[in-house]
């Protein structure tokens, strides 16, 4: 993985261009109060689209205003709440196995391991700007990026998953310190949030009520015509990527009708929802902080689009700044 790539990873709210100009001074908007961390629900973990959209945009214009100060360019690709939607519908799509009219359209959907989709054009840009800069140069640029070797890092231990570093210096951590206030806060909050997906799903299929749901689902298929002998739903996607399409449509539904009709993956929406509580009661503080600091971020955006230097404005923490995390 190239500099540039690593680079991508890390800016992981993916996005696009919203000017922040730093010029005219104003008060910063009043605080959003923080919510009682037991009144944080599961789907407040999950930011609308739009205001997904809207903090990459402001993060990746502040990240290329600090790199241009320092002499350098940055690129990146306008973030699209569309592709943001589509993104989360295909992350939760093992919740909904019981679509029948999906699998009649869709058959199973791409495969896991469907091809890398092709380079934006802002990336390619990217490499061929990195490219054409000598050795040394490339250096420099990322380090005016993720800051020098040597710096503090930021670990944060995320329990089921390992520990997690981000740096301290450099334009990303200085431009997130920028749009979220309190950034080892905020990364911290944000690592834990977005790495929950796995103790979650981890409960889940060791509960026994989803044992039993999905031997429910293997009986009733291998009782269709056809008698398929699955023990999963990933084994009947397995098996239908080496059938032609409309073969792969028709066990795509058979597998389908056997979830809504023993319940499968109404059991499993049931059981991820309880995981999801479960793991707010053990993390109430970085979800609460999750929320409230995307939150005061998003708020903050909002006084920027009406007045210009109002994220600039407000007075810096003296707390941290940091940056960077790869999703898990």
């Amino acid at each position: 993985m190239t500099r540039s790539d690593t680079v991508r990873a890390l800016v992981l709210l993916a996005g696009a261009p919203l000017t922040l100009a730093a010029t005219a001074c104003s008060a910063p908007p009043d605080r959003v109060p923080a919510p009682a961390p037991a009144a944080v629900r599961t789907d407040a973990l999950d930011l609308p689209a739009e205001t997904r959209a809207r903090l990459a945009d402001a993060e990746q214009s502040l990240v290329r205003d600090c790199m241009n100060r320092q002499g350098f360019s940055f690129f990146y690709a306008p973030a699209d709440p569309a592709g943001l939607r589509a993104e989360a519908a295909a992350q939760n799509e093992n919740l909904t196995l019981d679509d029948v009219a999906r699998a009649r359209r869709e058959g199973f959907g791409p495969a896991g391991d469907s091809p890398a989709q092709p380079a934006s054009r802002a990336e390619q840009k990217e490499r061929e700007y990195l490219a054409g800069l000598s050795s040394q140069r490339r250096d420099a640029w990322g380090k005016a990026l993720l800051g020098p070797d040597g710096q503090r890092r930021i670990t944060v231990d995320v329990p089921g998953v390992g520990a997690m570093k981000h740096p301290t210096a450099g334009c990303l951590a200085k431009a997130r310190t920028e749009l979220f206030g309190d950034y080892e806060k905020w990364i911290r909050a944000d690592t834990f949030v977005n790495t929950r997906f796995r103790p979650v799903d981890k409960e889940v299929e060791e509960s026994t009520e989803y044992k039993e749901a999905t031997a429910r689902w293997s009986a009733c298929v291998r009782a269709r015509e056809g008698g398929h002998r699955f023990a999963t739903p990933d084994d009947a996607r397995a098996r239908a990527s080496s059938l032609p399409r409309d073969q792969a449509i028709a066990l795509a539904v058979t597998t389908a009708e056997c979830d809504r009709q023993v319940g499968r993956s109404k059991t499993h929406r049931s059981l991820y929802e309880q995981a999801t509580r479960h793991w707010i009661d053990r993390h109430r503080t970085e979800a609460a902080d999750f929320r409230r600091l995307n939150a005061e971020a998003a708020a903050r955006l909002t006084t920027a689009t009406a007045g210009p230097g109002a994220l600039s404005s407000r007075p810096a923490r003296t707390s941290t700044s940091t940056a960077s995390r790869a999703r898990t």
